[in-house]
């Protein structure tokens, strides 16, 4: 579907801008369901899940702020960069959870 919006609709700027406001609302319906239906706190896996999903769902949310106030919303060159560096330090602990889990796993194995 979202092939043939992209091949269809020749403003491809909209067609981008519409794929984040997607991704933004996806993601906050995902983290408002997962925090309450689950029991992301109790693992480690459900936090750093919980952690990357709110990370790229702000930075959506960031994106479209941006695009809707032409660029012009106050504090915008500090909170940016923040966002970004958010979701690289989430990243890192999604990869380090990952290694450590997997080297537990192995442990167990043997």
């Amino acid at each position: 579907m979202g092939l043939l919006v992209l091949v269809l609709v020749p403003n491809r700027e909209a067609v981008a801008t519409g794929f984040l406001g997607v991704i933004a609302v996806l993601g906050w319906v995902f983290v408002g369901t997962y925090a309450y239906r689950n029991r992301w706190r109790d693992t480690d896996g459900g936090r750093v899940v919980m952690q990357l999903m709110l990370c790229l769902t702000v930075i959506c949310t960031q994106g479209m702020l941006t695009i809707l106030t032409d660029y012009q919303y106050p504090a915008r060159e500090v909170i940016r960069p923040l966002l970004l560096l958010g979701i690289a330090l989430a990243v890192l602990d999604l990869l380090l959870t990952m290694v450590r889990l997997q080297n537990l796993q192995r442990g167990e194995r043997r």
